[in-house]
């Protein structure tokens, strides 16, 4: 479960005399008039954070196992060796890089509501770009490398002297698991029940070029209405899936070497035996994932606030002046990777038996072998994340009253 939180943009109500040519030295600072006088939106909460990882991951085992069992009985003689071995090589990796943290749930980004009265140049209202619960970018540079080498090699040998007798048995149980996990730009889940909400505005304004009195009130406008990208409460993102990115290569190559020999040799009128079994399994299996992009959340809103205008027929609303839209919610990131996913895989393995009789002798070898090769890999790259359910992405809502002069004046 995430956290929950709040994050919210304060209300703002903004009046101006009668009679000021420039509102900076009231209310405003001089230089945020009249670019970006208002801006109570860019609330972020929830969110995880990006990962990043430049370099490489690297990960070498070396392992090396010889067993030897040797059984030699001279003139007249008995000899016995026996032995046994559980020999298991874990090399398995888990490499993770450059993964964005997950965002939260039941988080909310709030821009604060505006009520206006006067006039505003470009980019005078942004209550907007609110951001709730979405997953961080994941982001990896580099090389991932996972190597490991493993040797094996169990030897059995029975050797009878004149009218003697050897006798030399082993037994093997190995497991060689070299199987790999490797992770690297994976975006962050985007979270769930989200809301990014763009805050209300209202805004009134009269006709440019005079100094009017709005309804009594002793309020005024000074520079006309509206200008040109004056309103934007929308640019909202909630329980979104961050995108992945991949570049350089992920590499997972292992090397496994098992040579079980077993020999007898018996000599004039003797009894050589030698005994193997073996068990071996080797787990060489690798999964590869990398430019992931993470899911989208379930039951997230990014809406766009809504937005009441009034100004005067002399004065119309310019182009691009409202935007309370591209809001997303719910969406999966995409999925980015360059470079290239290597498996590389050898096992050898090598068994051997021999059994050598002399003149009026007997020499038996026996061996058994169960072997299972786990070669399988699974490789993902450049996939974007799935899409979340039940989230909406409204534009806000809009009214516009424009009014003659003679509706905005005071005439008493």
């Amino acid at each position: 479960m995430g956290v929950r939180s709040v994050s919210d943009g304060g209300h703002l109500g903004i009046k101006y005399p009668l009679g000021y040519d420039a509102p900076g030295s009231w209310w405003l600072s001089a230089d945020s008039w009249p670019n970006f006088p208002i801006h109570t939106g860019d609330n972020s909460a929830g969110n995880g954070g990006n990962g990043y990882f430049a370099g490489s991951l690297i990960a070498r085992s070396y392992a090396a196992f010889e067993p030897l069992n040797v059984a030699h009985a001279g003139s007249h003689a008995t000899a016995d060796a026996d032995q046994t071995n559980i020999a298991y090589f874990d090399q398995s990796a888990t490499q993770i890089a450059g993964v964005g943290g997950d965002g939260g749930n039941g988080n909310a980004a709030l821009g604060g509501n505006v009520g206006a009265f006067g006039s505003f140049g470009p980019g005078a209202i942004a209550t907007g770009d609110n951001s709730a619960g979405n997953g961080g970018d994941g982001t990896f540079f580099g090389a991932m490398v996972h190597a490991p080498v493993a040797v094996y090699a169990p030897i059995n040998i029975a050797v009878a002297g004149y009218n003697s007798s050897a006798h030399a048995d082993q037994t093997n149980n190995v497991v060689f698991d070299q199987s790999a996990v490797q992770m690297a730009g994976v975006g962050g889940d985007g979270g769930n029940g989200n809301a990014a909400i763009g805050g209300n505005v209202s805004v009134a304004g009269t006709s440019h070029g005079s100094q009017q009195t709005i309804g009594g009130s002793g309020l005024a406008s000074d520079q006309g209405g509206t200008g040109s990208d004056a309103i934007t409460s929308g640019d909202n993102h909630a329980g979104n899936g961050g995108d992945g990115y991949a570049y350089g290569g992920i590499i997972h190559a292992t090397f496994a070497f098992y040579y079980p020999i077993n020999i007898a040799v018996a000599g004039y009128n003797s009894t050589a035996n030698a005994e193997q079994t073996n068990n071996v399994v080797f787990d060489q299996s690798a999964v590869q994932m990398a430019g992931v992009g993470g899911d989208g959340g379930n039951g997230n809103h990014a809406v766009g606030g809504s937005s009441d205008i009034f100004s005067s027929i002399f004065d119309l609303i310019g182009s691009d002046v409202i935007a309370t839209g591209h809001n997303s919610a719910g969406n999966g990131g995409n999925g980015h990777f360059s470079g290239s996913m290597v498996d590389i895989d050898v096992a050898i393995y090598a068994p051997i038996n021999i059994a050598v009789a002399g003149y009026n002798s007997t020499a038996e070898a026996h061996q058994s072998n169960n072997v299972w090769f786990d070669q399988s890999t699974v490789q993902t790259a450049g996939i974007g994340g799935d899409g979340g359910h039940g989230n909406a992405a409204l534009g806000g809502d809009l009214a516009m009253h424009l009014l003659s002069d003679l509706h905005l004046l005071d005439h008493a």
